[in-house]
């Protein structure tokens, strides 16, 4: 049997393509080789977001006592917490089935391969089966990069995976690398009372950050009691009397660490090996698989999305990708528009970002102008008592067009697409500012950065113009 699309791999692009082409009228076969969601709903950012709420509630009854309520003997049950985020996932990959059911999609499990342009070999426990389809798009994503220096084998080094997994709390962690991964991780673990240290080998955590927000989360860090290691070498990894010995060097010397365990969270590259694509002439590296902005790839009638194209490895941006690949594989003229990709990191508080960062920005040559504007200052954090925080805008200096929008406190995952919308559409800091936003609110916080730009700010202390 022919399809019109094939579809191979259930991750948020994946799944997602499939379903905007069935929209089209296409007949779609989507292969899936473990489970619907793929990484983010099943090992990545549904899981770890199911427990960061866990770990944010038992903070909040940690210090109820600051809004006035009382409680005792308050405990966590750990496993109960495991077997939540168990069910969260659970429901959403019902979900995700209902609605590919509800587009008459096939789905079909097992290690899909190329055969050339048209033809997918699919290993299942009963045998090989052969489809057809008349366009394929490419979603299998990405897998985890693995450390020399570290033995995955010894007993205590876990990854991501693994963590998920895991039945307690460990009394002590030891987490390699402070991208998003790993400081999100570190924040989950903290929570729950893990003793925690960071080891970085490049000199700041979160490097791809605004500066004004690396240093506030790095002092936040510091402050709930995590210890980080930036500018430090991982130099050994051994099991000592039932625990693991991590030797590190930075300018301060060399100093060993003694931890439970260690984790792992490096990045991410795409999984390019084993899926036939040296059967169809397709341009591909470890770096991913080359595609242009219609997300076709070198070969006509072949798309690639997600993490596999090695761009933005984001859930959003993935999905965003396959429906721009669906609709061309329809015969649509659709074009991937990178211009406003927000990102979104979910520490305690939020971190979230979208177009350049200030030091990009100038790197560039542009003429720049930033204001900040501080959570500390906004009525509805104080009353939430979340005041940690900032917003940064970042604007060209001659037109006024936000350019970057920076984001660190509470719900800035939400706050961060007026952002979106400004650089996606044009537009300037005055824009922004002269939208009446509602009172009590946090979205006052990008109102007021915005006034910042061009004039002053209302509700906090005069400042020295920033350019």
């Amino acid at each position: 049997m022919e399809y019109d699309v094939a579809v191979i791999g259930g991750g948020p692009g994946g799944y997602v393509a499939a379903i905007r082409a069935a929209q089209l009228g296409a007949k779609v076969l989507l292969i899936e080789k473990e489970k619907l969601g793929g990484v983010c709903l099943n090992r990545g950012c549904i899981p770890t977001k199911t427990l960061l709420k866990s770990a944010e509630k038992w903070q909040d009854l940690k210090h109820c006592a600051d809004f006035g309520l009382k409680a005792e003997n308050i405990s966590f049950d750990f496993a109960a917490v495991m077997d939540r985020k168990n069910q969260v996932v659970s429901r959403l990959q019902a979900g995700i089935m209902q609605l590919l059911k509800s587009n008459d999609i096939e789905v079909v499990y097992g290690e899909a391969k190329l055969a050339g342009n048209s033809l997918i070999n699919v290993l299942q426990p009963d045998g090989e089966v052969s489809f057809e389809a008349k366009k394929i798009i490419l979603a299998v994503g990405s897998k985890a990069m693995q450390l020399p220096i570290i033995r995955n084998d010894l007993p205590g080094v876990i990854d991501s995976d693994q963590l998920l997994a895991l039945e307690k709390v460990p009394q002590s962690m030891v987490v390699v690398g402070a991208g998003a991964v790993g400081i999100e991780f570190a924040s989950i673990l903290q929570a729950f009372g893990c003793e925690v240290s960071i080891v970085e080998m490049l000199p700041t955590i979160l490097p791809t950050l605004d500066a004004d927000l690396i240093k506030r989360m790095g002092l936040l860090l510091r402050k709930s009691g995590i210890k980080t290691y930036v500018g430090t070498k991982l130099s050994n990894v051994r099991g000592a009397a039932g625990r693991l010995e991590v030797t590190v060097e930075n300018g301060a010397g060399t100093q060993v660490i003694v931890t439970d365990n260690v984790l792992v969270a490096g990045g991410r590259r795409p999984l390019v090996d084993g899926i036939g694509l040296e059967t169809t002439g397709i341009e591909y590296s470890r770096k991913g698989i080359a595609v242009n902005a219609s997300m076709e790839t070198t070969v006509k009638g072949i798309y690639a999305i997600g993490d596999l194209t090695g761009s933005y490895m984001l859930a959003h941006a993935a999905s965003a990708e396959g429906m721009v690949a669906a609709e061309n594989a329809m015969g649509g003229d659709a074009v991937m528009d990178y211009r406003a990709v927000p990102g979104c990191i979910f520490t305690s508080p939020e971190l979230a970002f979208v177009g350049l960062t200030e030091q990009e920005a100038l790197s560039q040559g542009m003429e720049v102008k930033s204001s900040i504007f501080n959570f500390a200052a906004n009525c509805k954090a104080i009353s939430m008592g979340e005041t940690d925080g900032l917003v940064k805008i970042v604007a060209d200096g001659v037109s006024g067009k936000i350019i970057g929008m920076h984001i660190m406190g509470p719900h800035a995952s939400d706050l961060i697409m007026e952002g979106v919308i400004a650089i996606q559409n044009g537009l300037t800091a005055k824009d922004i500012a002269h939208c009446i936003h509602p009172h009590p609110s946090l979205s006052e916080t990008v109102m007021e950065s915005a006034h910042g730009v061009y004039g002053d700010i209302i509700h906090q202390a005069k400042l020295k113009m920033r350019k």
